[in-house]
């Protein structure tokens, strides 16, 4: 779970996706789930994070890549949320 204001600004900039590129499907079932809620805590979303390629939005119809996946790899490994040796 990620707490602090700061971390979560953080973390939201490091989901930017790069809507220029269609949407594809891996067949997986990914790596990582974000929940997004609003201000009462109703859930806006879930995000679903492929480590080191993209992030799936059920709206996306598909996974589109990430700006930066290896800065958001490197975050969550530094917060002890995925284990860097895992293939």
């Amino acid at each position: 779970m990620v707490g602090g204001f700061d971390d979560i600004a953080e973390l939201a900039g490091l989901l930017e996706v790069d809507l220029e590129n269609d949407p594809f499907e891996c067949m997986c079932l990914g790596d990582i789930q974000f929940t997004v809620r609003g201000e009462l805590g109703a859930v806006l979303g879930v995000l679903t994070y492929h480590v080191g390629a993209g992030l799936n939005w059920l709206h996306w119809h598909g996974q589109v890549p990430l700006v930066r996946p290896r800065e958001l790899t490197d975050w969550l490994v530094s917060r002890g949320l995925i284990d860097p040796h895992e293939p």
